[in-house]
This record gives structure tokens, sequence and C-alpha cells, in this order.
């Protein structure tokens, strides 16, 4: 019984490792993009900061999520979750619309 527990628990450290690197590799690639504008460097470090910020605190909401005991709340959480990123990509494809 022991030995199924360590085994989820492995597997779940292992996916929860790759959706932050997958995170991380987002921000570094957004961070490269910011880097190449050119735009006042105040502009740039704001920006970066903002990425930043975002992106932690995208994976810190991520792990209070996955560490709620009470697995029916996390699976409403993460569905919220899921609808709250899915308007704010909504809203940016309406803003790459007007550009």
């Amino acid at each position: 019984m022991k030995m199924k527990k360590a085994k989820r628990t492995v597997k779940r450290d292992k996916k929860e490792y790759e959706a932050s690197t997958r995170l991380i590799e987002a921000t570094d690639s957004i961070q490269s993009l910011i880097h190449t504008l050119s735009t006042p460097l105040e502009e740039k470090i704001a920006m970066e900061d903002q990425i930043n910020k975002l992106s932690h605190e995208s994976n810190c909401l991520l792990d209070i999520i996955s560490n709620t005991n009470r697995k029916d709340y996390q699976k409403k959480l993460f569905l919220a979750y899921r609808e709250f990123l899915e308007r704010n990509i909504d809203t940016v494809n309406q803003r790459i619309g007007e550009v």
C-alpha cells in the first residue's frame, strides 16, 4: 500500500515538474521577445517584471490547487482556473485582432 502511494507521489511530482518547466520555457520565450523590442528600457523592465510575477503567481496557484486535500474542490478549482485562463486568451485574441 505504501509503495503505491509513493509511486503516485513520484508520478505526480514529475507531472508538476514538467508543467512548471513548460511555464518557465514560456516565460523565457516572452522575455526573449521583450529584449528584442525597440522600446525604452524602463518599459522592457516593467513588462519583464509583470511576466515574472504572472508566471510566479500562476505556478503558485497551480501548486495551491494541487495541494488541496478535497479532490472534489480540486477539480472545481482547476476547471474554474481553466475558464479564467480561457477568458484571458479570448481577450488576448481580441486585442490581436485590433492590431
